[in-house]
C-alpha cells in the first residue's frame, strides 16, 4: 500500500518497534491464561514477568529487525520494494479512513483511560494494603517491648526475694513454684550459683530441661561478671514449636557485690499471655493471605506461620527506619514487605503480604470503572460507525450519480432533500446535472451544425443544420441575409435563407435587421415593439422578440442571422452565447463558399495556365503520386502520365535520371538533363512544395534545350576545328617571325613589330593548346594514371612560379600538414596543370606586395589543394559563372588582366575526370581561396571485353 503508515510498516526496523509494542499486551494475556491460581494471583504473575520476557523478546526483534533492514537496503529487488504500489483501503473509502484514524485515536484514549485507571486502583490498592501493615506492624512493634520489660521486671522481682538468696533445695524450689503461681509468666525458672551449679528451678520435675543453651552459657558469664540483666531469644523445647525468651537476672545482696547467684528465667512466645497481644497481631495478617514474622536482633525468626521457619534467618537488612518494598516469594511471585523495627530494642517485625492482594483490590477498584469506560467506547463506536454510515451512504448514492453522469446518463433525477452539507451537495448535483444535460444537448446541436457544415460547400446545405438549430429554441423564424461580395460580381444582390413557420412573415425585417447589425455584433430585443431605434411597419406582422447576429469570420463581415419569436421571449446569457455560436459556424460556412468559389476560379485560371504552357509541368505528393500533369507533359511522357492522377510516379515514368528528380528528398532546388525516348534534351528543375517547414511534394519543369545542346555541339566542334587548324599557321608564323632577324639586320622599330608579332603569336598558341586540353579532357580520353608524390611536383611549378611572383614582390609559400611524402593515384600532367594554373591565376589577380599560400592537405580518402590570395576578390555576381568557359569578371581590375578564360574551366574538367571537385570562397577586396580536392585512388577501370571501343 502506498500510505505513509504502510511505508514505514514494510521497514523491517519500524516493524520491529511496533511487533515490541504489540507482544507485550499479548504476552500479558498469554502469561494471565497459561498461569494457575486465582485472577488477581495469575495478573500478578504476569505483570511481574512481564518486564523481563518483553526485554529479552525485545532484545532478538530489534536484532532481527536490523539484520533484515540491512538485507532490505541491499537487495531492494528481491525483498519486493520495486513492486507496484497499490491503494490503500483508507484510500478506497471515507468510511474506513475516518473509522482508521477516528478508531486509532479512540483506542489509543482508551488503552491511555484504561491505563490510567488501573495505574490509579494500583496505586490506591498498594497505599491501601501499606497503610495496613503499617498499623499491625506498629501495633506488634509496640507490644514487644512491653513483654519484654514485664519479663524483666518479673525475674528482677524473683532476684530481689531473701529465700532466693539464701535458701535452697526443697524450700527454694517452692518458693520458685509458689512464685510462679503469682504471676503465670515464665514456664521454666533456674537458679544457679557461683559454682554455676543448679541449686533451684521451676518446675522441680526431673523432665524439666535443666541444660544452658550457649546463648545464656555467655549470658549466665556476663551475669557472674556483673551484668544485672539480659535477654535471650532461644530454640524451642521440640521441632516445630514457638520460640522461647530467656531472661537471665543476677542476684546479689549488695549492689556492690559481685552477685552469687543467677536466675534463669524462660517463657514460650506461643503461651505466653503477655504475648498474646503481638502474636495477635502478626496472626491477623494471615487474612489476607500474608504473613506476619518476629525477629530477634540476630534477625531469627521467633514467630512464623509456619512452624519450621522458627530460629531461621531472615535475609532482611536491619534498620533504624521503617521500610515499605517489594520481595521475591520462593515460588516466584511478589510480595509486598514491611519492615517495623521494635523501638528500644533490637528487635523488628516483618509483614509479607502477596501482591496478588494489591492486584485483587485494585481489580475491585478499577474494575467498575473500566466496563464503564469500555461500554462508554463501544456506545461511542456504534455511534460513529451508525452516523458515519449515514453520511457514506449518502455520498455513496453521490459517488453513484456522479459516475451515471460521467458515463453520460443524464435522464435520472437526483432526488433533493434536506439543507444541511450533504443536502446541499445533492441540489449542486441535481443542477450540475440538468446544466450539462442543456450543455450536452446544445454540443449535440453544435456537432450536428458542425458536421452539416464540413460536409458541403453548398451554401444551402451547410445554413440548412444552423437554421434548425436555431429554430429548436423556440424561434418561429430564422432568416440569413448574405448580400454579394465585391469578387462576386455578375451574382444576384443577396443571398436570403429562412426556415420556420413564419419565415415569410418578417422578410420585410431584413434590410433593418442587416443595416443594424454593421453598427453592432449582437441585437437582442425582449420586447421589439418598445425598442429604440427598430422601426416597425404599420399593419404588418410583427414579432414579439428579436435576436440577431452579424456573420464575421476573420474581421469580414457576411451577413446576419437573425431569429424572430411569436412569444416574448427574456434571453439568457447562454442563449446569446448560444446563437453566436451558431452564428460563427454560419459564419464559417459563408467564408468555406466564398474561398471554395475563388479556388475555383484560381483552379480554372491555372488549369488555363498550364494548358497553355509549352513546357511540360509534373506535381507530385509527398507520397510520390502523380497529382498534376498538363497537355505538354501528356506528348513528350506518353498518354499515360495523363490519366495517372493519383497512381505512383514510378508506374508511369520510365527515365531514371527523372524520377530521381522527382523522387528527390532535397529541400533545394534540383537540376538535371534528361534525355527522352524521341532522342530530346529536356532540362528537368524540380523544386519542393513546403508547407510549415515540412515538404509536401514537388514541382517538376521540363524545359526543352535540344536546340541549345546541339548549338553547344557545333561550337565545340568549331572551336575544336579552329583550334586545331590554327596551330600549323601559327607555328609558321612564330618559325618566319623569328628567322626575320636572319636574313638581314632590322632596325629598332622594326624588332620592335617582330617582338610583338612573336608574343601575340604566342599568346594564339597558348590559347589553341589550352583549347586543344580542354577539348581532350572533355572528350573523356581515358586517363594515364600514375602513382605520384604530390609535394614533389608542386614544389617543381611553385618554385617556377617563383620568378613571376618576385617581379610582382608577391610573396609565395607552399604549406604541408604531412611530415612524410604522400602518394595519390592521378594523371600527373593533367593534376600538374590544375595546381599551375590556380596558382597562376592568383599571381595574376594579387597585387604588387601581395601574399599567396598554397596548402597541401591529405584528408582519409582525398588530397585537398588550396590555393589563398589576398587579391582584389571576386564579385559574388561573378562567382557562380567563373568556371565557365571564355568567362572572365566584370570588374575593371579583371579585365586589365590578359587571359583567355579557359584556365578554370579546365580545372574544373580536369577535377571532374578524376572524380574531384572545385570551388572557390571570396569576398570583393579582400582575396579569394580556391580548394580542389581529388580522391587518392580512381576507380579500376572496366575488363578489356567490357571496356568501351572508340571508332
Amino acid at each position: 500500500y502506498r500510505t505513509r503508515s504502510f511505508s514505514l510498516l514494510r521497514e523491517p526496523l519500524f516493524t520491529a518497534l511496533v511487533l515490541i509494542l504489540i507482544y507485550t499486551p499479548v504476552f500479558i494475556v498469554d502469561a494471565f491464561f497459561v498461569s494457575s491460581g486465582s485472577i488477581a494471583a495469575r495478573l500478578d504473575y504476569a505483570i511481574a514477568s512481564a518486564p523481563y520476557v518483553i526485554a529479552a523478546v525485545a532484545g532478538e526483534l530489534l536484532i532481527g529487525g536490523l539484520f533484515a533492514q540491512v538485507l532490505a537496503l541491499s537487495f531492494p529487488a528481491p525483498w519486493g520494494r520495486r513492486q507496484a504500489l497499490q491503494p490503500s483501503p483508507s484510500e478506497r473509502s471515507l468510511e474506513v479512513r475516518f473509522l482508521f484514524n477516528t478508531g486509532a485515536i479512540t483506542v489509543i484514549l482508551l488503552i491511555a483511560l484504561l491505563a490510567g485507571d488501573w495505574v490509579v486502583a494500583g496505586a490506591a490498592a498498594r497505599e491501601m494494603i501499606k497503610n495496613r501493615m503499617k498499623s499491625t506492624a506498629e501495633m506488634a512493634g509496640y507490644s514487644v517491648p512491653f513483654f519484654l520489660e514485664t519479663g524483666q521486671n518479673l525475674a528482677l522481682q524473683i532476684s530481689d526475694l531473701p529465700a532466693v538468696e539464701s535458701q535452697s533445695g526443697e524450700a527454694l524450689n517452692e518458693l520458685l513454684n509458689a512464685q510462679m503461681r503469682a504471676v503465670p509468666y515464665f514456664d521454666q525458672i533456674l537458679l544457679f550459683d557461683i559454682e554455676k551449679t543448679l541449686i533451684g528451678r521451676y518446675p522441680a520435675s526431673s523432665g524439666v530441661e535443666q541444660n544452658l543453651y550457649p546463648e545464656e552459657a555467655i549470658g549466665l558469664e556476663l551475669a557472674f561478671g556483673g551484668v544485672l540483666s539480659q535477654t535471650y531469644s532461644i530454640p524451642p523445647l521440640s521441632p516445630g514449636g514457638s520460640a522461647r525468651v530467656s531472661f537471665i537476672v543476677a542476684v546479689s545482696s549488695s549492689p556492690n557485690q559481685l552477685p552469687e547467684r543467677v536466675i534463669v528465667a524462660r517463657t514460650n512466645l506461643e503461651t505466653n499471655p503477655f504475648s498474646q497481644p503481638l502474636l495477635s497481631s502478626l496472626k491477623a495478617v494471615s487474612e489476607v493471605g500474608g504473613e506476619g514474622i518476629l525477629l530477634d536482633d540476630n534477625q531469627r525468626i521467633l514467630y512464623h506461620p509456619s512452624p519450621s521457619m522458627v530460629m531461621t534467618s531472615l535475609a532482611v537488612a536491619p534498620s533504624t527506619e521503617s521500610r515499605f518494598f517489594d520481595d521475591t516469594a520462593p515460588n516466584g511471585t511478589r510480595n509486598l514487605v514491611y519492615y517495623q523495627p521494635v523501638t528500644g530494642r533490637s528487635w523488628s517485625v516483618v509483614l509479607t503480604v502477596p501482591a496478588q492482594q494489591a492486584q485483587q483490590l485494585a481489580i475491585s477498584i478499577a474494575a467498575p470503572l473500566s466496563a464503564m469506560i469500555l461500554g462508554l467506547a463501544v456506545v461511542a463506536l456504534v455511534s460513529l460507525r451508525m452516523g458515519l454510515r449515514t453520511v457514506t451512504n449518502s455520498l455513496q448514492n453521490l459517488a453513484s450519480e456522479a459516475q451515471r453522469i460521467s458515463q453520460g446518463q443524464l435522464d435520472h433525477s437526483l432526488t433533493v432533500h434536506g439543507v444541511d452539507e450533504v443536502g446541499q451537495l445533492r441540489r449542486a448535483f441535481e443542477q450540475m446535472r440538468v446544466s450539462l444535460q442543456s450543455r450536452l444537448e446544445e454540443l449535440n446541436r453544435l456537432l450536428l451544425v458542425s458536421q452539416g457544415v464540413a460536409s458541403s460547400l453548398d451554401m444551402q446545405d451547410a445554413i440548412q443544420p444552423v437554421m434548425e438549430a436555431v429554430l429548436a429554441t423556440g424561434a418561429s423564424a430564422v432568416r440569413v441575409v448574405m448580400p454579394s461580395l465585391e469578387e462576386d460580381a455578375g451574382q444576384e444582390q443577396n443571398h436570403l435563407y429562412a426556415l420556420g413557420p413564419s419565415k415569410e412573415k418578417y422578410t420585410y425585417l431584413d434590410e433593418q435587421v442587416y443595416r443594424l447589425s454593421q453598427t453592432q455584433e449582437r441585437l437582442v430585443l425582449t420586447n421589439v415593439a418598445r425598442a429604440r431605434g427598430f422601426e416597425l411597419s404599420a399593419g404588418k406582422p410583427q414579432p414579439a422578440s428579436l435576436i440577431a447576429v452579424s456573420l464575421r469570420h476573420e474581421n469580414r463581415n457576411y451577413g446576419v442571422l437573425w431569429a424572430a419569436y411569436d412569444q416574448t421571449r427574456l434571453f439568457a446569457e447562454a442563449d446569446v452565447s448560444f446563437l453566436a455560436t451558431l452564428s460563427g459556424q454560419a459564419a464559417l460556412a459563408a467564408s468555406n463558399n466564398h474561398l471554395f468559389r475563388t479556388a475555383e476560379v484560381g483552379r480554372q485560371r491555372l488549369a488555363a495556365i498550364l494548358a497553355s504552357t509549352p513546357d511540360p509541368v509534373l506535381v507530385t505528393d509527398q507520397y510520390n503520386r502523380l497529382l498534376l500533369a498538363n497537355p505538354a507533359a501528356w506528348q513528350v511522357l506518353g498518354a499515360a502520365v495523363g490519366t495517372g492522377e493519383g497512381k505512383p510516379i514510378e508506374k508511369l515514368i520510365s527515365q531514371a535520371s527523372l524520377l530521381d528528380l522527382l523522387t528527390s528528398t532535397s529541400a533545394d532546388k534540383v537540376s538535371a538533363e534528361v534525355n527522352l525516348l524521341n532522342n530530346q534534351v529536356y532540362l528537368a528543375t524540380a523544386s519542393p512544395v513546403l508547407a510549415e517547414g515540412h515538404s509536401v511534394g514537388r514541382v517538376c519543369i521540363l524545359r526543352d534545350v535540344t536546340h541549345f545542346k546541339e548549338l553547344d555541339t557545333m561550337k565545340t566542334e568549331f572551336v575544336n576545328t579552329v583550334s586545331h587548324d590554327l596551330r600549323s599557321p601559327l607555328t609558321l608564323m612564330r618559325g618566319y617571325a623569328t628567322m626575320l632577324e636572319m636574313v638581314g639586320a632590322l632596325n629598332e622599330q622594326q624588332q620592335g613589330y617582330v617582338k610583338k608579332i612573336i608574343f601575340g603569336v604566342e599568346n594564339m598558341a597558348r590559347m589553341v593548346n589550352n583549347l586543344l586540353d580542354l577539348g581532350r579532357i572533355e572528350a573523356g580520353v581515358g586517363l594515364q594514371l600514375e602513382t605520384i608524390p604530390v609535394p614533389d611536383m608542386l614544389e617543381r611549378f611553385v618554385g617556377a612560379l617563383q620568378l613571376q611572383a618576385s617581379q610582382k614582390k608577391i610573396e609565395l609559400s607552399l604549406q604541408s600538414s604531412e611530415t612524410s611524402i604522400p602518394t595519390i593515384e592521378a594523371d600527373a600532367a593533367l593534376l600538374q596543370q590544375a595546381m599551375y594554373n590556380l596558382v597562376e591565376n592568383a599571381i595574376k589577380y594579387t597585387p604588387q606586395g601581395g601574399r599567396v599560400t598554397a596548402r597541401l592537405k591529405f584528408l582519409p580518402d582525398v588530397l585537398s589543394f588550396e590555393v589563398e590570395d589576398n587579391g582584389i576578390g571576386i564579385a559574388p555576381i561573378d562567382q557562380p559563372r567563373l568556371f565557365e568557359k571564355f568567362y572572365r569578371g566584370g570588374q575593371r581590375e579583371a579585365r586589365e588582366q590578359k587571359g583567355s578564360g579557359l584556365g578554370l574551366a579546365i580545372v574544373r574538367s580536369i577535377a571532374e575526370r578524376h572524380g574531384g571537385k572545385v570551388w572557390l570562397e571570396s569576398q570583393l577586396g579582400r582575396g579569394s581561396t580556391f580548394s580542389l580536392q581529388i580522391p587518392l585512388h580512381q576507380p579500376k577501370p572496366p575488363k578489356e571485353a567490357d571496356a568501351p571501343r572508340l571508332s
